[in-house]
């Protein structure tokens, strides 16, 4: 049986984790292709010209909140799997309410969300 491939989407504007984000998710066997946005402006970019399977999405970004991301995914009837990766638990049951599969918290489940990404089906 083949494995599915699957193309992962990282919006993040922290250089930093982003380059992180990568580096484990390149050694996912089951990622096929990485793009990684900074702002909402990019994303939106990238989600018009492709689909994408998997989404490891920031909420503050510099030009605004990635609950607008959320929202339009919803409203589209997308199938992606957004995983929220932030610091602001405060949103965490909107991000759910907006269809978000799971949200980890940026300070300390790096590990845990990659691991979440590695059980995608």
């Amino acid at each position: 049986m083949k494995t599915k491939l699957y193309n992962l989407l990282i919006i993040e504007d922290n250089s930093f984790i982003g380059k992180n984000l990568i580096n484990a998710s390149k050694k996912i066997n089951t990622i096929n292709r990485i793009s990684i946005a900074t702002s909402l402006k990019e994303a939106n970019l990238l989600l018009n010209d492709s689909d994408f399977d998997i989404i490891i999405l920031d909420l503050k970004l510099p030009d605004g909140n990635g609950i607008k991301i959320l929202k339009e995914l919803k409203e589209k009837n997308k199938k992606t799997k957004v995983f929220v990766f932030s610091i602001s638990k405060e949103l965490k049951q909107l991000c759910l309410k907006y269809g978000a599969l799971a949200f980890y918290d940026k300070s300390k489940d790096f590990d845990k969300l990659i691991g979440a990404i590695k059980k995608v089906k």
